[in-house]
């Protein structure tokens, strides 16, 4: 099965989301006994399906992306607006210290100042698309890192990272990562 995609509104409340999920996915499989669950640590599981799927979700902005593909997915993404909002008081320089690998810090600091934040969220994206595809956790962040030599990288461990470029009304505001066995 070729990796799937839904772009769905963005709800403000996490009942309505998981509803939203829940509707695209079973018509999408044309399984009404299909069902989003979580697991332990809170990541997205598919249920009651006679052939295993695996499913990502990120929630950004207006969108969340939902992907479903046969082999381990991760989807991450960001609303650049927010990011970049003064009033929010995102302390990039604090979380990349806590949560970036060296290589990751120094390619922050070459960046010129007009485009460290934007660098940022491409690092960030990265990593969590990596994370949730591997199973593994934020608290693994330190200890991988999505550039070498100044360069993001297009495997971490065997596992593929990359942008993902998808067009929606006001998708040039979005960063996108998918981490997965995509080639």
């Amino acid at each position: 099965m070729a990796l799937k995609t839904f772009i769905l509104e963005n709800s403000s409340t996490k009942r309505q989301r998981q509803s939203d999920i829940q509707k695209a996915v079973r018509e999408y499989l044309k399984n009404p006994k299909a069902k989003v669950e979580y697991d332990e640590k809170g990541r997205p599981t598919l249920a009651n399906l006679e052939k295993k799927m695996n499913i990502s979700i990120t929630c950004c902005g207006k969108v969340m992306l939902v992907v479903l593909f046969e082999k381990a997915i991760g989807i991450d993404g960001e609303y650049l607006p927010d990011i970049l909002n003064a009033e929010k008081k995102i302390d990039h320089t604090t979380i990349a210290e806590r949560f970036f690998s060296e290589e990751e810090i120094e390619y922050l600091n070459d960046c010129p100042r007009e485009t460290e934040v934007e660098s940022f969220v491409k690092i960030w994206v990265r990593k969590e698309a990596y994370t949730k595809a591997a199973g593994k956790t934020i608290a693994e962040f330190p200890n991988f890192s999505v550039v070498e030599n100044s360069r993001f990288v297009k495997k971490v461990h065997n596992i593929s990272i990359k942008t993902f470029a998808i067009k929606f009304e006001d998708c040039e505001n979005y960063s996108f990562a998918i981490a997965g066995a995509l080639d």
